[in-house]
């Protein structure tokens, strides 16, 4: 399959896709009732849509094109108020967090759609192990040469994106000591992790065309790197997010992504090398084991900061781009996160230390999403 051409987007637009669990009370398991919930709200939503994730007991929604951050907020709030009143109806209740604290994957159902079928065909339980939840940021770009620029800048702070919305440290009913577990489900899985080195469109053109030749994808949709330029909608796609526990959370990260991607755009910071990447996966280990704790090494120097350190550096670089794209209360909210030191991994593992149970975690969750 070709490679559709790069789609002209306007610059810096944002969407904004989430996905939910849905649970059931008063156990608070995971329910498998996605379907039932997408036929009593219908598909589209007040600028967005709501549609299926893999497994039944999941729920996305997702914003239409915004320009801020301001426009995003409001489609969200009447997506999850048309989804909260159908869950109402149908019995479930909503909520995020990176995994649900103690499913379990052999009870997960695929949902009866042609893609995710064959996908399961062709990975097996990894599939429904992939219940786990996911915050993905699209950044509008003007051609595919920018979309690229983009994608290696971008790729500095996977990190620091990891670790400000870390949320997962409960998989299968064990605490699994990582702040977000939900990325190393993925790792079996054959296109995880870094995009291969290119430097321009053209060669990006090549690659997929090397890929398509081995039937190995049928569209950019069966590549699931961290971050991936998605031509049909010309934007660059960040992946690498837990769900957070509130629509807030969610929009101020966006808000950083769109402001770092008009830092990267518009002053070129940077000239990318393949050299970039040879740290990368350890550094994104150093955020997913121990999120704002975490230690980042520079590849080039070899000298070693804290991620919360190196957070508010970038926070400081972007807050003037942040400003122009009207995302100020993003910079500032996350500002305050990271003063803070504490991330919503934290905050389930404080939750549970002072006497609460697995269930009583996601209840709250549950509550915390609908407040």
């Amino acid at each position: 399959m070709s490679l559709p051409d790069f789609h002209v987007s306007e610059p810096y637009t944002l969407g904004i896709e989430l996905e939910l669990q849905v649970v059931n009370p008063p156990g608070f398991d995971l329910s498998q009732d996605s379907s039932a919930l997408i036929a009593l709200i219908g598909e589209s939503v007040s600028g967005g849509e709501v549609k299926h994730d893999i497994t039944e007991s999941m729920l996305e929604i997702a914003t239409g094109v915004c320009h801020d951050i301001h426009q995003a907020s409001s489609q969200f709030s009447a997506i999850r108020q048309a989804v909260l009143e159908a869950a109402s109806r149908q019995h479930v209740q909503i909520c995020g967090g990176g995994t649900h604290p103690f499913q379990k994957w052999q009870r997960q159902e695929v949902c009866d759609n042609e893609r995710y079928l064959r996908t399961l065909e062709q990975f097996g339980y990894l599939i429904q192990q992939a219940t786990v939840f996911g915050q993905h940021v699209h950044v509008g770009c003007s051609n595919g040469d920018d979309a690229i620029y983009l994608l290696h800048g971008l790729s500095r702070y996977v990190p620091h994106l990891i670790a400000l919305n870390a949320a997962s440290p409960y998989l299968q009913g064990t605490d699994s000591k990582f702040s977000s577990s939900r990325l190393n489900v993925f790792s079996a899985f054959p296109d995880m992790g870094p995009m291969p080195w290119v430097t321009n469109w053209s060669e990006f053109e090549g690659l997929f065309r090397r890929l398509s030749y081995t039937d190995t994808v049928d569209s950019i949709k069966d590549i699931h790197w961290d971050i991936r330029p998605s031509p049909q909608f010309g934007t660059v796609e960040v992946r690498v997010m837990d769900t957070p526990l509130t629509l807030a959370h969610a929009v101020n990260i966006a808000g950083l992504i769109q402001a770092i991607a008009s830092w990267l755009l518009e002053t070129r910071p940077f000239k990318h090398q393949e050299r970039d990447y040879l740290l990368y996966k350890f550094n994104r280990f150093q955020a997913c084991r121990y999120g704002l704790a975490g230690v980042l090494t520079d590849v080039h120097t070899g000298e070693q900061c804290p991620i919360a350190d190196a957070i508010q550096r970038l926070l400081e670089t972007v807050a003037p781009w942040a400003e122009t794209l009207q995302a100020s209360s993003a910079i500032e909210a996350l500002a305050r996160q990271v003063k803070q030191g504490h991330s919503e991994a934290d905050r389930m593992r404080k939750f549970i230390a002072d006497g609460g149970s697995l269930i009583t975690l996601v209840e709250k969750h549950c509550e915390i999403w609908a407040a």
